[in-house]
């Protein structure tokens, strides 16, 4: 394995994500715990509202670009 950035398809090897990475690590939490929540509410309350909450934040995290990759996380 080596340290050198990912290759992108058009040749480039930097990337700036849209997010500042303090936003994205807000957004990740959240949406993890409201995850859990979702979990609970699926559980112990209606399977429903658990899957509309779970769902919801699975949303919420795409949306903001939110992926944790331990792969990515050598470089820093």
């Amino acid at each position: 394995m080596t340290n050198e950035p990912p290759q992108h398809s058009d040749g480039t090897t930097t990337y700036t994500p849209v997010f500042d990475e303090r936003v994205r690590t807000i957004i990740y939490i959240v949406t993890l715990v409201a995850g859990i929540v979702g979990l609970g509410v699926s559980a112990f309350g209606d399977p429903q509202v658990g899957a509309y909450i779970s769902s919801a934040a699975g949303v919420i995290a795409a949306a903001f670009g939110v992926a944790y990759n331990p792969m990515r996380l050598g470089g820093k």
